[in-house]
C-alpha cells in the first residue's frame, strides 16, 4: 500500500483546520464575571444567605451560585470560586440565611424573606449574562404579617 502515507499527508491540513475551527468556535461561548446586590423593597441588603442560578437556555447546563456577604453583595461562580457564569437567561433563587441560635429559638423557624423567593418556579426572578461583566441587583420582599406581627 504505497498510497496510505500520501493520503495520510493530503488529509492532515483538512483535519488542522477542522480542529483550529472547533477550538475557535468555542471561544464565543466563555463564562463572564457576574456581581450583584440582594436588597429588600427598601433598600437595606440581605444579610447573608446565597443566591443561586438555573439555565433557561437548553445548551447550557451548568448553573452558579454565590454567597451573599452581610452587605448584600455577591459574586456568582459555575464550578470554581471566581469562574464567573456561561453566558446565557437563568431563573434566580435566593436562599436566606439561617435565623437564630437553633431549634430551641422561636426566631430559628421565622423567615427572612418571602418564601416564593428560595423556589426557581415561584420566585419570578430571571438575570440574563451577556458578554463582559454583569451587574445584578435583585430585589425581594420581607415575609407577609402573620397574625399582626411583622
Amino acid at each position: 500500500m504505497t498510497g496510505a502515507p500520501s493520503l495520510r499527508r493530503a488529509c492532515q491540513p483538512v483535519l488542522l483546520t477542522a480542529l483550529a475551527l472547533a477550538f475557535l468556535g468555542g471561544c464565543g461561548s466563555r463564562k463572564h464575571p457576574v456581581v450583584g446586590k440582594v436588597v429588600f423593597k427598601d433598600g437595606k441588603p440581605l444579610d447573608g444567605g446565597m443566591v443561586v442560578l438555573s439555565p433557561l437556555d437548553p445548551d447550557n447546563h451548568v448553573g452558579a451560585r454565590g454567597y451573599i456577604q452581610p452587605n448584600g453583595t455577591f459574586e456568582l461562580s459555575s464550578e470554581k470560586p471566581q469562574d464567573g457564569v456561561w453566558e446565557g437567561r437563568y431563573q434566580v433563587l435566593v436562599k436566606p440565611p439561617s435565623r437564630g441560635k437553633g431549634e430551641d429559638d422561636p426566631q430559628s423557624n421565622l423567615p427572612v424573606i418571602d418564601p416564593r423567593y428560595t423556589r426557581f418556579e415561584t420566585s419570578g426572578l430571571e438575570v440574563e449574562v451577556k458578554p463582559d461583566k454583569n451587574e445584578v441587583t435583585i430585589e425581594v420582599d420581607r415575609p407577609a404579617p402573620k397574625n399582626g406581627r411583622p
